[in-house]
Protein backbone atom coordinates (compact mmCIF):
# COMPACT_ATOMS: atom_id res chain seq x y z
CA UNK A 1 0.00 0.00 0.00
CA UNK A 2 1.49 3.36 -0.91
CA UNK A 3 2.14 5.71 1.92
CA UNK A 4 0.64 9.15 2.09
CA UNK A 5 2.95 12.10 2.27
CA UNK A 6 3.02 13.63 5.73
CA UNK A 7 3.60 17.20 6.74
CA UNK A 8 6.79 18.76 5.53
CA UNK A 9 9.45 19.26 8.09
CA UNK A 10 11.52 22.37 7.75
CA UNK A 11 13.07 23.44 4.40
CA UNK A 12 14.57 20.10 3.46
CA UNK A 13 11.57 19.01 1.47
CA UNK A 14 11.38 15.67 3.24
CA UNK A 15 8.02 14.20 4.10
CA UNK A 16 7.22 12.00 7.05
CA UNK A 17 5.52 8.79 6.23
CA UNK A 18 3.01 7.24 8.57
CA UNK A 19 2.26 3.61 8.59
CA UNK A 20 -1.35 2.54 8.85
CA UNK A 21 -2.07 -0.46 10.96
CA UNK A 22 -4.92 -2.62 9.86
CA UNK A 23 -7.95 -2.41 12.16
CA UNK A 24 -8.77 -5.76 13.60
CA UNK A 25 -12.43 -6.52 14.16
CA UNK A 26 -13.48 -6.97 17.76
CA UNK A 27 -13.72 -10.56 18.82
CA UNK A 28 -17.28 -11.83 19.03
CA UNK A 29 -18.66 -11.59 22.55
CA UNK A 30 -18.39 -14.77 24.49
CA UNK A 31 -21.74 -16.33 25.16
CA UNK A 32 -22.61 -16.31 28.82
CA UNK A 33 -24.24 -19.22 30.45
CA UNK A 34 -28.01 -18.94 30.92
CA UNK A 35 -27.57 -19.33 34.67
CA UNK A 36 -25.25 -16.32 34.80
CA UNK A 37 -27.66 -14.25 32.71
CA UNK A 38 -30.55 -15.27 34.98
CA UNK A 39 -28.54 -14.32 38.10
CA UNK A 40 -27.68 -10.91 36.66
CA UNK A 41 -31.31 -10.23 35.80
CA UNK A 42 -32.39 -11.30 39.27
CA UNK A 43 -29.69 -9.14 40.84
CA UNK A 44 -30.77 -6.23 38.67
CA UNK A 45 -34.39 -6.71 39.73
CA UNK A 46 -33.44 -6.79 43.41
CA UNK A 47 -31.27 -3.72 42.98
CA UNK A 48 -34.14 -1.82 41.40
CA UNK A 49 -36.52 -3.06 44.10
CA UNK A 50 -34.09 -1.99 46.83
CA UNK A 51 -33.65 1.43 45.22
CA UNK A 52 -37.42 1.92 45.01
CA UNK A 53 -37.85 0.75 48.60
CA UNK A 54 -35.15 3.09 49.92
CA UNK A 55 -36.64 5.97 47.93
CA UNK A 56 -40.10 5.24 49.33
CA UNK A 57 -38.79 5.11 52.90
CA UNK A 58 -36.89 8.37 52.41
CA UNK A 59 -40.00 10.02 50.98
CA UNK A 60 -42.16 8.84 53.88
CA UNK A 61 -39.61 10.10 56.41
CA UNK A 62 -39.35 13.45 54.65
CA UNK A 63 -43.12 13.92 54.49
CA UNK A 64 -43.58 12.92 58.14
CA UNK A 65 -40.84 15.38 59.10
CA UNK A 66 -42.57 18.18 57.18
CA UNK A 67 -45.88 17.35 58.87
CA UNK A 68 -44.25 17.34 62.31
CA UNK A 69 -42.55 20.67 61.65
CA UNK A 70 -45.83 22.24 60.50
CA UNK A 71 -47.57 20.95 63.63
CA UNK A 72 -44.82 22.37 65.84
CA UNK A 73 -44.98 25.72 64.04
CA UNK A 74 -48.74 25.92 64.63
CA UNK A 75 -48.26 25.01 68.28
CA UNK A 76 -45.52 27.64 68.64
CA UNK A 77 -47.74 30.26 67.04
CA UNK A 78 -50.62 29.36 69.37
CA UNK A 79 -48.35 29.56 72.41
CA UNK A 80 -46.97 32.93 71.33
CA UNK A 81 -50.49 34.30 70.95
CA UNK A 82 -51.35 32.93 74.39
CA UNK A 83 -48.26 34.53 75.93
CA UNK A 84 -49.10 37.85 74.28
CA UNK A 85 -52.66 37.81 75.62
CA UNK A 86 -51.43 36.86 79.10
CA UNK A 87 -48.94 39.75 79.00
CA UNK A 88 -51.72 42.16 78.07
CA UNK A 89 -53.86 40.88 80.96
CA UNK A 90 -50.85 41.10 83.28
CA UNK A 91 -50.21 44.70 82.21
CA UNK A 92 -53.83 45.67 82.81
CA UNK A 93 -53.77 44.00 86.25
CA UNK A 94 -50.58 45.85 87.20
CA UNK A 95 -52.20 49.10 86.13
CA UNK A 96 -55.23 48.25 88.29
CA UNK A 97 -52.98 47.46 91.28
CA UNK A 98 -51.12 50.77 90.89
CA UNK A 99 -54.43 52.62 90.68
CA UNK A 100 -55.78 50.89 93.79
CA UNK A 101 -52.56 51.52 95.74
CA UNK A 102 -52.36 55.22 94.93
CA UNK A 103 -52.11 57.43 98.01
CA UNK A 104 -54.72 59.88 96.69
CA UNK A 105 -57.33 57.13 96.45
CA UNK A 106 -56.52 55.74 99.89
CA UNK A 107 -56.67 59.23 101.46
CA UNK A 108 -60.01 59.97 99.76
CA UNK A 109 -61.57 56.68 100.92
CA UNK A 110 -60.22 57.19 104.46
CA UNK A 111 -61.75 60.65 104.75
CA UNK A 112 -65.06 59.96 102.96
CA UNK A 113 -65.99 56.45 104.07
CA UNK A 114 -64.17 56.05 107.35
CA UNK A 115 -64.41 59.62 108.61
CA UNK A 116 -60.70 59.91 109.24
CA UNK A 117 -58.93 63.25 109.13
CA UNK A 118 -55.37 63.84 108.01
CA UNK A 119 -52.93 64.70 110.82
CA UNK A 120 -51.93 68.38 111.05
CA UNK A 121 -48.31 67.46 111.51
CA UNK A 122 -46.31 64.52 110.15
CA UNK A 123 -45.60 61.85 112.76
CA UNK A 124 -42.12 61.62 114.22
CA UNK A 125 -40.31 58.35 114.51
CA UNK A 126 -38.57 57.62 117.79
CA UNK A 127 -35.54 55.43 117.76
CA UNK A 128 -35.37 52.74 120.45
CA UNK A 129 -32.46 52.87 122.90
Amino acid sequence: MPSKPGPKSGNTGETMESEEQPVQPAPPPAKESPTLVKRRRLLNRWSIFALIFVSAVATVLYVSNVIAINRLLKETDTLRKSVDSIRIVNHSLRTEVYRLQSSERITRIATERLGMIPPPKAPTVLSPR
